[in-house]
């Protein structure tokens, strides 16, 4: 079936596309930023679907095999992973009132959050990547993908749930992801509380962020990347994040100090650094 999602404002192709690929890992989906599409299988109401995306500027085409059921959940979750319904015009004008913010908002007009398509990946995902390179994490990634992920027809794997990452040991998570004991016994924690409590907090925000961070394993710099990526906090400012940093120390070499984003703009001012930062200008 077919399914068209229109994208608030102007969706940025090449954006959007960057971010997918810095975190698209083979055993889960095909690529292919040339042509702007995304071939993937989601868990969907307990059964795998097959969808392939096409970006383009005024939004995202995608054939899928829902039943007609979950096609309003589908269109929930594609519109939350990739931002559609984002309006990021309040956030622009904030910004683009502050000196230091102003160049990247003009040089980046149309960001917007990508974020996951389910919030276990997010978090998931946040926990493997604590510490390393973006493509060593994408290395750990696959081979946890790999190994626990449900298998399609289709050749792909769906990302693992909560409950089949916590019905392994942390040793055993440890094995298959090749990761320190210390993380995999983070990521096993992180599974157990959200199959049993988490999930059901994602109506309460702060109470989900403040029980994630009581877990052992899970700090600061984690609980406001799963805010800002997972959850699409719009005030997560990710200061603490080493890109973040390096950008700005980038800007002060310049004679340029970052301020505070205002209310509001916090996602985008970070958006804003991170695409400055990988411009490598």
């Amino acid at each position: 079936m077919a399914l068209r999602l229109p994208a608030t404002g102007i969706l940025d192709v090449g954006h959007a596309l960057a971010v997918l690929e810095l975190h698209s890992l083979p055993a889960q989906e095909r690529l292919d930023a040339a042509a702007a599409q995304l071939h993937r299988v989601l868990q969907l109401d307990g059964n795998l679907v097959e969808v392939s995306l096409s970006l383009d500027p005024a939004g995202v085409s995608l054939t899928h095999d829902a039943p007609a059921e979950s096609i309003a959940r589908l269109t929930e979750i594609i519109n939350h992973w990739l931002g559609l319904q984002q309006d990021t015009t309040a956030a622009y004008e904030a910004l683009q009132a502050l000196p230091c913010y102003q160049p990247l908002a003009m040089a980046y007009p149309s960001l917007r959050l990508i974020s996951y398509p389910d919030i276990f990946e997010a978090l998931a995902t946040t926990i493997i990547g604590q510490q390393v390179s973006l493509a060593a994490a994408r290395t750990l990634g696959g081979r946890y993908v790999g190994a626990l992920g449900q298998q399609h027809g289709s050749g792909l794997r769906a990302f693992p749930t909560a409950a089949s990452t916590a019905a392994c040991t942390p040793g055993e998570l440890r094995a298959i992801i090749r990761c320190p004991l210390p993380r995999a016994t983070a990521l096993h924690a992180v599974a157990e509380w959200f199959e049993h409590s988490g999930k059901f907090l994602l109506g309460d925000v702060p109470a989900f962020l403040e029980q994630l961070q009581g877990l052992r394993g899970v700090g600061p710099w984690t609980r406001n990347y799963m805010a800002l990526r997972g959850l699409r906090d719009p005030e997560i400012f990710l200061e603490s994040d080493l890109v973040v940093r390096r950008a700005m120390r980038k800007l002060h070499d310049r004679g340029v100090t970052v301020a505070p984003p205002p209310k509001g703009a916090g996602y985008l001012a970070t958006l804003l650094l991170w695409s400055f930062d990988a411009a490598k200008l």
